[in-house]
């Protein structure tokens, strides 16, 4: 364990050195300090943790690249999401280069396939019993993160995740995460709308697979979000139907665990009630919109992250 920690502390030796640009407060613009206590609270380990900084009104993404020093098997996330930080996206990511530590990004720096997310307001993630994760010895992780200033003063942060550790025996199923609906073909006109986007499983998965979780993305504008699994002669399954708040964006486990097939599509329907007085389209910032259905399951594919239909 000690190990472990050290090589952390030196990753975020690195961090605190990195990524800084036109956010960098000077020396006579004091920055707001958004950072949470970063005292690790009892049974916690950091994972991955990265100082950012933005400039008055500036919002943009930070990559964390951290290579695992030794096999570890997580039952439980903690995001670390100050304010300013709108989400995380953490991937496997299979490249030698950027070194560890902390650079600038954008909303498309990601690896292949997701293992945790979390958005604004989001809470501990436990996994159910019997569920959790693998990651071996070398493995390279990259945590992606949206970080906004909507103040009128420079701010910075530290941004991350902790996680709880467990043994391979406690945890036999072995999960991922894919983000599945519609991208660039979202388009949300003004007024009360639905719309959506259908993921084929067919595209993540050539076996069975168990739901155990959901969660959901959207932005600003998002008001309800609808998720129907269509399956051959079988009536249709709802896996949600419920109301959106952007600033309280959480996983549902869902019990019992839920079955899908490759053959089984998945429609994501968004509802959003725009104000702004023109269309909103896909984005990556919080002023543009996304919709997707967030699925944790079982058994791990090594699945691409997201499953759209464009």
């Amino acid at each position: 364990m000690a190990t472990f920690n050290a090589v952390l502390a030196i990753l975020l030796a690195l961090s605190s050195g990195c990524g800084g640009g036109s956010g960098t407060p000077g020396d006579d613009s004091p920055a707001v300090d958004a950072s949470v206590d970063t005292a690790l609270p009892d049974g916690w380990l950091s994972l991955m943790e990265g100082d950012w900084s933005l400039a008055p009104g500036e919002e943009g993404y930070y990559s964390v690249y951290v290579t695992i020093p030794r096999d570890i098997y997580i039952k439980a996330f903690r995001p670390l999401t100050p304010p300013g930080t709108h989400h995380t996206v953490l991937t496997r990511y299979e490249g030698a280069t950027p070194a560890d530590g902390i650079v600038k990004c954008g909303v498309g720096t990601n690896g292949q396939s997701m293992i945790y997310g979390s958005g604004v307001g989001a809470p501990d993630f436990v996994f159910p019993p019997t569920v959790g994760l693998h990651l071996a010895q070398g493995t390279r992780l990259l945590l992606n993160l949206h970080v906004y200033n909507g103040l009128d003063e420079p701010m910075i942060g530290r941004s991350g995740t902790l996680f709880q550790e467990t043994t391979a025996a406690e945890v036999p199923n072995l999960a991922e995460l894919v983000l599945a609906g519609p991208t660039v073909s979202l388009n949300v006109p003004t007024g009360v709308t639905t719309q959506s986007g259908t993921c084929q499983l067919s595209n993540v998965t050539s076996q069975p697979i168990k739901v155990f979780a959901l969660s959901q993305h959207m932005h600003k504008l998002g008001t309800r979000m609808k998720s129907v699994i269509t399956r051959s002669g079988s009536a249709p399954i709802v896996l949600q139907d419920i109301p959106y708040d952007f600033e309280k964006q959480s996983f549902q486990l869902v019990s019992p665990h839920v079955e899908l097939l490759p053959g089984d599509s998945l429609k994501t329907e968004c509802t959003y009630n725009n104000t702004t007085g023109a269309t909103v389209r896909f984005g990556e910032s919080s002023d543009d919109e996304m919709c997707f259905t967030d699925l944790f399951y079982y058994p791990a594919q090594g699945a691409s992250y997201i499953c759209s239909g464009f």
